[in-house]
């Protein structure tokens, strides 16, 4: 007789059991299911691909100087030219390998907007680029000369 009191208790147990692990499964289900992720905006993705998403080692990305194409004819570049490089931080920071540094902003999807300071005047100057292409590894932009010529600079992420 007791030992089918205990069975008995312990089926009872199994039961209490199964029906707790479901019932917590069933509520971490239905948890994740009903969290929302916000999806990136156009803009915020082409400052994430220009710069970095701001977590950890994900703080600036740096492109190297490719080629060139002025007027839809390519350059030929220096060894000193291809090794130009510019590196953009995900807080709006700018700086390239001529020591020029100053911040940068997208304001309007696909156009990139460098504003270089001049630490010695204490002055600024601004240049607006056309993004042709981003993505994870390339960069190109495209402006237009005082003299009317347009040149595209092709980049490629060093890091």
């Amino acid at each position: 007789m007791v030992y089918f009191i205990q069975e008995d208790y312990l089926n009872k147990m199994k039961i209490k059991n199964t029906i707790l692990l479901i019932m917590l499964f069933s509520s971490i289900l239905v948890t994740i299911g009903c969290s929302k992720t916000v999806p990136k905006t156009q803009l915020e993705f082409q400052k994430e691909l220009l710069a970095g998403t701001g977590s950890y080692l994900n703080t600036e990305r740096t492109w190297q100087l490719d080629s060139a194409i002025l007027n839809g004819s390519n350059v030929l570049l220096t060894t000193n030219q291809k090794s130009y490089k510019k590196t953009y931080t995900f807080d709006g920071a700018y700086n390239d390998t001529d020591k020029y540094s100053g911040k940068w902003e997208i304001n309007t999807l696909n156009k990139l907007k460098e504003t270089i300071i001049y630490k010695t005047t204490n002055s600024q100057d601004s240049t607006v680029y056309d993004i042709v292409l981003i993505n994870s590894v390339q960069l190109s932009l495209s402006k237009k000369s005082a003299n009317g010529q347009i040149i595209v600079y092709a980049f490629k992420i060093t890091n």
